[in-house]
């Protein structure tokens, strides 16, 4: 039977009756053997399987190898406990088993099912019962790495137990040295489990109860390269769940890089460097790292990735070389936290070697299709723009078209999000944010390719990837197309109302929206017709209004900051959109009244300040917002009255009066910011009737108002005085007031008055009095007209003031 699979080997269509060959082989699999006769036997059909799957002969026609091998393992692995009678039947048994095991490694790598946590936890168990013979101990680890590399194969419970069981190993280890494939494969299954339960909580204090110090120190002088680089790997994995490690091993990893003569071996360099870069992520390592920094050879860096940048990695030939794009990497992803933990002055480093147009190179020669395949060389353009990102501010080094080559990357936009995929996209969204804050750059080219990774990231549920791609979006609006801004704009709103529970998601979101809205505020009228996303964040200021009437004070500054990042939102929004405001106008003065008390509790808040700014945005050139400001209701939990009374919210809030109290230059509590704020929403205000006749009913508010001509406000407060004098209601109030007149004569006679000042006062005394005999009268007694009498003199005063100022003298002299 040998000879004739051997001999099919050599045929193309070799065929063979299934059902036979199956049933002729499998019972020696299921029968238990009584005689050494018959372990002998199911010796030979081992070796037979062996070899058929070995050569991969009727690989398809033996699946039920594995399922029968699944049924028997604990027939198979007690049969010891029947034949271990002599000298003979030992070696049988141990023959048997080493067969049997031979079988299970080419089966866990064949067949995917027979890869199982049963049979992990079968072979752990054994490593006990093998460990006195060498070659079986090494075949049961070697089945181990196969299985080990499978997540599912390893039960996070049992670890504890795992690692007691090969613990046990590390004599044998140390006793034969020159069994390297042992050596290796006893690293490979550490370094598995390390890997596949380093996220478990607490799982450090299962690694921490043995001397790892001691034992990865005496392994790293194994002659063996592969060994010194899983001791390396090994450590890494250790220093990540902050578990001692050899002070003389952190030495001998940097070592490798302080001259460029004593490279080590690229495997082993590769896994120091990741070692040392997982070290240094920690702040109690941060004088070690000092210390180190210092003797670094950068010119070693330079040579290894100037090579790499040399060697053709994207083709198949396999070659050993004295670096790699895996090498490159570590060594960046190392320095980028050498860098963050030390704080060193990048910019002298920068000017004193050429670490930095190294990288450039290397990043620019492997930016094409082809090489972005290969997920290391994937991997490595990720980890040069994360450490080109902190040297982008202090680097003299000319970035131009950088970012414009590097788009090639998101060409890989049908694949998942794998880890690699999502680390390099972080790093390139990072990297462009940086390059775009500190260059200015104006000629970035947006591809379809890249709005597709944005979108791709905003709508994954990786939050850190989710926020590098929010603040590209928000730094590339102005630079959008109107496809583009509409296409964003959608996700955004879409993502928004799915993840508003998400804080800082929520946050970043309506900073990217805010900024697509001011750049492109035709994309208001889709978003309004598809999402409705101002109904959406009125519905969450009504929710919040109710809320805060219940909650109590903590809960209350919770809220806080939702409705500052609400406000901030509809400020931006309503900045460039006129119809978002109308459509506003509605509701949302009614909330803003309501929610007064806790806006106003805080003067020096960013509440008040960010409100204010709000209100200023609602009002400006939008009548109905200003008048929905004097018909709100009385009654929490009530719309909005249809016309002002004297009952409404906006009186008995009394948010004029709280702002006019508030300008009064007796008391300077109010910080100079809310101060200029105040100012500007009066201005608005005052700008429509409503404000204009409401306003003039606040007690004291002329004395105010002239009392801040003598102020750094002059030209504000002159503004909202000329409003004032704008409506024909207030003229008698006006008149009456000595203040008024007494303030606007001071300010003509030794208030040395700018043109503006010139134009704001002829327009207020114009409106007064225009087809008003008795104000003409009152106000020529009171000498306010021969302020204008030579208006032509006046050398400050623009021809536009002195003709308004001329229209003004005629209609007092009429």
């Amino acid at each position: 039977m040998l000879r004739y699979l051997e001999i099919s080997v050599y045929i193309e269509q070799f065929e063979v009756d299934e059902e036979l060959f199956e049933n002729a082989l499998k019972k020696f699999l299921i029968l238990p053997p009584i005689f050494l006769t018959d372990l002998q036997t199911l010796i030979v059909v081992l070796k037979l399987l062996h070899f058929a799957l070995t050569k991969r002969v009727l690989i398809n026609k033996l699946n039920w190898v594995a399922e029968i091998l699944t049924k028997s393992e604990s027939m198979h692995h007690n049969l010891a406990d029947d034949f271990k009678k002599d000298e003979k039947s030992k070696q049988l048994c141990n023959q048997f088993c080493i067969e049997l095991y031979e079988v299970y490694w080419l089966c866990i790598k064949n067949y995917s099912h027979f890869s199982t946590l049963n049979l992990t936890k079968l072979l752990f168990d054994r490593l006990a019962s093998t460990k006195k013979e060498i070659v079986l101990l090494q075949i049961n680890m070697k089945c181990l790495t196969l299985l080990t590399e499978n997540p599912k194969n390893i039960d996070k419970d049992f670890v504890k137990i795992y690692l007691s069981q090969f613990i046990s190993l590390k004599t044998i280890l140390m006793n034969n040295l020159n069994e390297k494939s042992l050596q290796r494969s006893y690293l490979i299954v550490l370094n598995h489990i390390l890997h596949h339960t380093i996220l478990v909580p607490n799982i450090s204090e299962v690694w921490c109860m043995y001397d790892w110090e001691t034992w990865t120190w005496s392994m790293i002088h194994s002659t063996d390269v592969l060994v010194r680089a899983l001791v390396f790997q090994f450590s890494a994995g250790l220093a990540v769940i902050d578990i001692p490690v050899s002070h003389n091993l952190i030495h001998l990893a940097l070592n490798y890089f302080c001259e460029s003569s004593c490279l080590e071996n690229c495997v082993v360099a590769e896994q120091a460097a990741l070692f040392c870069s997982n070290l240094f992520c920690f702040p109690k390592f941060k004088s070690l790292c000092h210390q180190c920094i210092i003797k670094l050879d950068f010119d070693a860096f330079v040579q290894i990735i100037n090579l790499c940048s040399y060697y053709d990695y994207t083709k198949p030939e396999k070659k050993h070389f004295m670096t790699s794009p895996k090498l490159v990497s570590n060594i960046c992803c190392m320095f980028f936290n050498m860098f963050t933990l030390t704080e060193v002055n990048l910019y002298e480093l920068d000017q004193h070697s050429q670490f930095v147009q190294a990288l450039f190179m290397c990043l620019k020669k492997y930016s094409t299709p082809m090489s972005i395949e290969n997920p290391n060389i994937m991997e490595m353009c990720g980890r040069i723009c994360s450490i080109l990102t902190l040297f982008i501010p202090v680097s003299n080094y000319n970035f131009e078209n950088l970012l414009n080559s590097l788009n090639v990357i998101y060409e890989r936009i049908n694949i998942n999000l794998d880890y690699c995929t999502t680390m390099v996209w972080r790093s390139l969204f990072r990297l462009t944010t940086i390059v775009i804050q500190y260059t200015n750059y104006k000629t970035f080219v947006i591809t379809n390719n890249l709005i597709t990774a944005l979108i791709t990231s905003v709508t994954s549920k990786n939050k850190d990837l989710c926020i590098e791609a929010l603040n590209v979006v928000s730094l590339v609006c102005p630079q959008l197309s109107k496809k583009f801004a509409h296409r964003v704009c959608n996700i955004l709103i879409h993502t928004l109302l799915l993840e508003w529970h998400h804080k800082l998601k929520r946050k970043m979101l309506l900073i990217a929206l805010s900024n697509i809205f001011i750049e492109h505020p035709i994309t208001y009228e889709t978003a309004k017709h598809d999402n409705d996303i101002l109904h959406f964040i009125i519905s969450k200021l009504k929710i919040m209004q109710l809320q805060v009437t219940k909650q109590s004070n903590q809960k209350s500054k919770i809220l806080q900051s939702e409705y500052l990042e609400i406000v901030k939102f509809c400020c931006n929004l309503f900045h460039g959109c006129n119809d978002a405001r109308e459509d506003a106008s509605a509701e949302l003065p009614d909330l803003v009244h309501k929610l007064w008390p806790i806006v106003v509790a805080n003067p020096k808040s960013d509440i008040l300040m960010c409100t204010l700014q709000m209100l200023v945005s609602l009002t400006s050139a939008c009548p109905s917002a200003c008048s929905a400001m004097t018909m709100t209701s009385s009654t929490l939990g009530m719309e909005p009255k249809t016309k002002c009374t004297s009952f409404s919210l906006f009186h008995e809030s009394k948010l004029l009066s709280i702002i006019v109290l508030a300008l009064n230059l007796k008391d300077k509590k109010c910080p100079i910011k809310i101060e200029q704020q105040y100012l500007k929403f009066l201005l608005v205000f005052t700008s429509y009737n409503e404000g204009q006749i409401h306003l003039l009913k606040v007690e004291n508010v002329l004395d105010t108002l002239v009392d801040l001509l003598k102020s750094n406000y002059v030209n504000d407060s002159l503004a909202i005085l000329r409003n004032l004098c704008f409506n024909g209601q207030n003229r008698a109030v006006i008149l009456s007031s000595d203040v008024f007149l007494d303030g606007i004569k001071t300010l003509l006679e030794t208030g040395n008055p700018t043109n503006q000042s010139y134009k704001d006062i002829s327009l207020a005394i114009w409106s007064i009095a225009c087809n008003n005999q008795k104000a003409r009268l009152q106000l020529c007694h009171w000498g306010i007209d021969r302020y204008f009498e030579k208006s032509s003199d006046l050398v400050i005063c623009s021809d536009e003031t002195k003709s308004i100022m001329n229209c003004t003298y005629k209609v007092l002299k009429s």
